[in-house]
């Protein structure tokens, strides 16, 4: 070695000496007037000396540690650096602190103090970088060679943000319904939050390369990620629209569609719960109520948070589950990713799941059952339980359990065995429930506590109904009209909706419906919301004219016919029984949605039909999210009256 090269490799050392001493000090010195500002009240000390030894006595022992600590950093952050890619961990920390951000501001008050917010934010932080690091590997990948490399995907998949995004921006309009401090980090707790969020997305350094292979041994997660994707987003924007309608003045002076939405929230959410005292609902006290009681209780005195997040989660489950059925139906995944979206975008899924009621549980158990019949489920061990779902939840979607069943070549004799096993058991179930919850819940078995149900196919005040009188060919034409609307249209494309001021007490009472029994007017569509109902009929109509064609030869003739008959048994029962039909859209929505989607299932690979689908979905997202909006204006005066 010359005495040149000896001298530059002296002076380098030197550099390097001087750098790391000069990097522990700074960065000593900068923590320590963090915390001193932040912590310690700095401003409060008038004292120069005090102020002195209160930043620099720290700053020297931090320097100190950073100093020693160094050179194992150093290496570390070097072995690290061929095992983690740094673009995708920071996008993964960028997403998991916003993320983390919102939770803290929805939970704030379940939190209650920093060191509550301490421990949620570092387990968030630490699961959520991790996670997202591996999904943006994933997606990494995807570009070059997978789902993503596809230009529809992405922009479907960018679609759900976006959405999220415009839903949030749209409900701070109304600050009576939704305000910034529901997703704010509180100012008092927000430097303890960053100096956790950051120490802890440091920690997942370490903690990403060794749990990277767990991860990716996990084929079903590789395989269905879009489909989780689609889940997670729309159990993020459930969430956002729960937190602004499910407010004290659904139990004072706001009727939504006719849904008992804060009374259920009672009855699933809190510690006493409340009577149903609608013998229809037989086991939702014993089947609901406990999984919404296991979050709830978790959030103490603020029980309704459990309700909105057990209820939005819901709601991501039914769009996973519609991923799930079409993608085993056409192994497409862009085909069944726009399908995913398609369910979750609809009217029926954006309102009621994100209601505290139990039309999204129906839905859920619903898709579920129809799952099983497609997977060729044929044990009781798995039918009776998915039946008593149906059952329990509400005891007429039970019967689309049993038409599907009876189009899937179930056999007479085991369907005849099937129904009476889940009838005794749901009666021993429901006498159970009435033991457990004395006076809350009336028993289907009993005539005068199922007589209460036929005041929705005529009652004496006329509000509740709206028969078909045989002898009045108007109220067939006015009725079968107000059915074909409520099942075809109003589930998938929102529209404009009524809003009146009823004589309910307490007056005055607003109430939002899409068809008024006292002046038998209907909701319309007008404007844009024209274009997406011209898209959902024509895609309708292409689907049946193309079931008729292949009737015979398409290997989803059964499940189309079970789907049918479900869509058809609600038609029959609602030409006699309800007069806001809109309220139960959710038990036949999804039946059109994988209707259609078996129907067409010939096209999922033709890329021009894709985006076809797509500009329908989009234009569908859009106008329901208008509908949506109607609802907020609608309902922000009465809420504001009980700010």
């Amino acid at each position: 070695m010359t005495v040149t090269t000896k001298v530059a490799v002296t002076f380098y050392n030197q550099g390097m000496k001087f750098s790391r001493i000069f990097f522990s000090i700074v960065t000593g010195l900068l923590t320590s007037l963090f915390l001193a500002v932040t912590f310690f009240h700095y401003s409060g000390f008038s004292s120069p000396i005090d102020r002195l030894f209160l930043v620099f006595v720290p700053a020297l022992a931090f320097g100190i540690l950073f100093h020693q600590t160094f050179p194992a950093i150093s290496a570390w952050t070097h072995s690290l650096h061929n095992r983690i890619s740094v673009p995708e961990y920071l996008f993964s920390f960028l997403i998991t602190i916003n993320l983390a951000y919102g939770a803290v501001g929805f939970l704030r008050e379940v939190l209650r103090t920093p060191f509550g917010m301490f421990i949620f934010t570092a387990v968030f932080m630490i699961i959520g970088t991790t996670i997202g690091y591996f999904v943006f590997q994933r997606a990494a990948v995807s570009l070059r060679e997978g789902f993503l490399s596809k230009p529809l995907n992405v922009i479907l998949a960018f679609s759900l943000p976006v959405f999220w995004v415009g839903l949030i921006v749209y409900a701070l309009q109304f600050p009576s319904m939704f305000s910034m401090d529901y997703i704010r980090v509180p100012n008092e707790w927000m430097a303890l939050f960053l100096l956790v969020a950051f120490a802890s997305a440091i920690f997942s350094i370490y903690l990403i390369p060794n749990t990277l292979s767990l991860i990716h041994s996990s084929s079903f997660i590789i395989h269905h990620l879009p489909g989780l994707y689609a889940a997670g987003m729309f159990f993020l924007i459930e969430l956002v629209i729960s937190r602004t309608l499910n407010h004290p003045a659904l139990d004072h002076n706001t009727v939504l569609f006719e849904a008992d939405a804060g009374p259920w929230m009672t009855i699933l959410a809190s510690p006493e719960s409340a009577p149903i005292n609608r013998s229809v609902h037989p086991l939702s006290l014993i089947i609901i109520r406990p999984l919404v009681r296991l979050v709830s209780g978790l959030m103490g005195d603020h029980y309704a948070l459990g309700g909105m997040l057990v209820v939005s989660a819901m709601a991501g489950l039914c769009v996973f589950m519609v991923w799930l059925f079409i993608k085993r139906a056409t192994n497409s995944k862009t085909y069944a990713f726009i399908f995913a979206i398609l369910l979750g975008s609809t009217a029926t899924h954006l309102l009621f799941g994100s209601l505290a009621e139990n039309y999204i549980f129906g839905a859920a158990a619903l898709i579920f059952f129809f799952l099983l019949i497609q997977k060729g489920e044929e044990r009781f061990t798995f039918l009776v339980p998915a039946g008593l779902l149906l059952f329990g939840i509400t005891v007429t979607n039970f019967a689309q359990g049993v038409i599907a069943l009876s189009f899937n070549k179930f056999g007479f004799r085991r369907l005849v065995q099937y129904i009476a096993v889940v009838l005794a058991i749901g009666i021993l179930l429901t006498s159970l429930t009435g033991i457990l919850y004395p006076k809350a819940e009336t028993l289907f078995f009993v005539p005068n506590d199922i007589a209460f149900e036929f005041n929705f196919v005529r009652s004496s005040e006329g509000t509740l109904s709206d028969p078909i009188r045989f002898s009045e060919p108007q109220s067939i034409v006015r009725k079968v009209n107000v059915v074909s609307r409520s099942m075809i249209l109003y589930g998938i494309v929102g529209p404009k909706p009524i809003d009146v001021v009823s004589e309910k007490p307490p007056f005055p009472t607003i109430d939002i419906k899409t068809f008024d029994v006292r002046s038998h007017d209907l909701a319309s569509y007008k404007g844009f919301s024209n274009l997406p109902l011209a898209l959902w009929m024509l895609m309708l109509l292409g689907a049946f004219v193309i079931f008729v064609k292949d009737l015979r030869t398409s290997k989803h003739t059964p499940l189309m016919l079970g789907l049918l008959g479900a869509i058809g048994f609600n038609f029959l029962m609602h030409l006699f029984y309800g007069t806001e039909l809109f309220l139960y859209t959710p038990y036949w929505v999804y039946a059109f949605v994988l209707f259609i989607a078996l129907s067409l299932s010939g096209f999922a690979e033709k890329v021009w039909f894709q985006w076809i689908l797509a500009i329908t979905v989009f234009a569908l997202m859009l106008n329901n999210l208008g509908f949506i909006a109607a609802i907020f204006r609608a309902l922000s005066p009465f809420y504001t009256t009980l700010q």
